[in-house]
């Protein structure tokens, strides 16, 4: 080790140097803490051996000026008393050295306490170059998790830009809708598209879990239920030369079909056909909440009859459920990510207090509507995270 001596007296400096390098260690001495102070940073020693007594009369002590020194705190430090009596009053001038020997020094015993400096010293090196390069990888995870963030704040952009933008898509029906994510992707998803000027198709779908591997599925099933060809939801009928409509039940039978076996990786969807002529809103649900029907005078009345997620077992018969959506009636799908919202109490919220919600704003605006339900959401929740992604779809029927 590279030892600074710091001793007035120059017998006991020279006898100290000389046994210190017989053991192999390169020894440097001063007279005072003065001369200690300037010399320490440049001979880099790591360990301080020095007369305590000298240097408890000159405070401040030097102890306490290497611990508060830049660069010289974890310097080892260790004085030598001619006394306990002198030791005594070391102690009660808060001298801080991290080991204490009094006279007369034994060298066997001096030497014991260098070689535990050592591996102390050791040690504290060891643990340095593992903080260091513990540093260095948090550093370049941190880095990582911020190019990871930026990228999922990008496709999270894309996906909401896949939501539909319009409100108005036709004079006899308005449709709104709302999404919070409980994270960057979302695994719920809607659309809704008017086919033939009489015909609006919309579909709400949950996808299983969370994070990347459902929003992939999201994705795939909003590219997929579009009036594309390959598309489930149309036909093209060569003999009317047209694009036929398919049924509900037919589209989600198909969805199962190409979607087995997914896994886990399983969803929910209510998938519909508003026929803008007729009135009649024909659906199939698939595991899925049940949708809602607001009437005019606030009552509530469920649509559906449950029915199983997609994408765990074949051949499921699915089934279609039919109701007529007057003007001034909306239909209201919802996914179960809004059930699950707890309060402080830990209480989930309900699917009572929704409907009483939703009776009371019977006469408002899809969107007032949503930003009713959004409202709520927030005052139950206080702010935490939500432990679910929330879509709502809501769609009213217009008079002509």
């Amino acid at each position: 080790m590279n030892i600074l001596i710091v001793e007035p007296d120059l017998h006991a400096q020279n006898a100290l140097r000389t046994q210190l390098e017989e053991w192999g260690h390169h020894a440097v001495c001063v007279a005072d803490g003065e001369e200690a102070m300037r010399l320490l940073p440049q001979q880099r020693c790591e360990l301080v051996l020095g007369n305590g007594e000298a240097d408890r009369r000159c405070p401040p002590t030097l102890s306490t000026r290497i611990r508060t020194a830049p660069g010289l705190s974890e310097t080892y430090i260790v004085l030598y008393f001619h006394s306990a009596e002198e030791l005594s009053a070391a102690a009660s001038d808060n001298m801080d050295p991290d080991d204490v020997l009094v006279f007369p020094l034994r060298g066997d015993e001096l030497r014991m306490r260098l070689r535990t400096a050592a591996r102390f010293l050791q040690h504290r090196h060891v643990a340095a170059e593992h903080h260091a390069r513990l540093s260095r990888l948090i550093e370049k995870l941190g880095s990582a998790l911020g190019t990871v963030q930026s990228d999922l704040r990008a496709a999270s952009e894309i996906q909401l830009s896949m939501l539909p933008t319009e409100s108005h898509v036709h004079p006899l029906v308005e449709v709104d809708w709302l999404v919070l994510p409980s994270s960057f992707l979302c695994g719920d998803n809607l659309n809704y598209f008017v086919v033939q000027n009489d015909y609006l198709i919309f579909y709400h779908l949950d996808v299983a879990g969370h994070g990347i591997p459902s929003a992939l599925l999201s994705v795939t099933l909003n590219q997929l239920l579009s009036p594309q060809p390959g598309s489930p939801m149309m036909r093209f009928d060569p003999s009317l030369d047209l694009k036929r409509v398919i049924p509900p039940v037919e589209v989600v039978k198909e969805l199962n079909a190409r979607f087995l076996p997914q896994g886990d990786s399983y969803f929910t969807i209510v998938y519909g056909i508003f026929n803008m002529k007729t009135r009649q809103v024909s659906m199939c649900q698939a595991g899925h909440p049940t949708p809602l029907r607001i009437e005019a005078d606030g009552a509530i009345t469920p649509i559906g009859n449950g029915g199983f997620p997609v994408g765990l077992w074949p051949d499921i018969l699915y089934e279609e459920t039919t109701t007529v959506l007057e003007p001034g009636q909306k239909l209201v799908l919802y996914s179960d990510g809004l059930l699950s919202c707890l309060n402080q109490q830990g209480a989930h919220y309900s699917l009572d207090r929704l409907k009483k919600l939703l009776s009371n704003m019977a006469t408002c605006t899809c969107q007032d509507l949503l930003q009713a339900v959004q409202s709520d959401i927030e005052s139950w929740t206080e702010g935490r995270m939500l432990p679910d992604d929330i879509s709502i779809l809501i769609l009213e029927s217009k008079a002509s």
